[in-house]
């Protein structure tokens, strides 16, 4: 039975993960910003998101790096431009926030929530990605803790 448990957690990991592969910001992950000082990204799935309706949360959060945000914003928009549903905001022409729920992948819903503080005088951009069965009432008070 633990075994089972095992094979199971990881394909539905290998399944959300594969939902972001067509994606935008897809390459935004991983070795790109991976090695930067200025940089921490967040990779959770499996037990660890017990509870929270989640298979696989990935998370990049940038500090000090304002030069990095046209690059984030322009594939956040892209990946935005076929979302269910969207709440956005711009400063000065530029996207400060973004929250978008995705087509789902089969059964697992998508999302996008991005911020970039840059604009508002503070220092850091922030890019997660989250894959589930999670709802947007979910996801809303997930990132009310963020």
């Amino acid at each position: 039975m633990k075994h089972t448990l095992i094979l199971l957690t990881l394909m539905l990991t290998a399944m959300a993960a594969s939902a972001q592969a067509n994606l935008n910001i897809n390459a935004l992950f991983g070795e790109r910003y991976r090695k930067s000082e200025k940089v921490v990204e967040t990779i959770v799935s499996g037990e660890a998101l017990k509870g929270s309706h989640l298979e696989l949360y990935r998370s990049l959060v940038l500090t000090d790096m304002p030069e990095s945000a046209d690059e984030i914003a322009a594939a956040v928009a892209k990946d935005g431009t076929k979302a269910m549903s969207r709440e956005v905001k711009y400063i000065d022409g530029q996207l400060y926030y973004a929250q978008f729920m995705l087509q789902p992948k089969g059964k697992t819903n998508r999302y996008i929530f991005y911020v970039n503080r840059h604009l508002k005088g503070g220092n850091k951009i922030m890019l997660v990605y989250m894959a589930g069965s999670a709802r947007p009432e979910d996801i809303k008070k997930l990132l009310k803790n963020e």
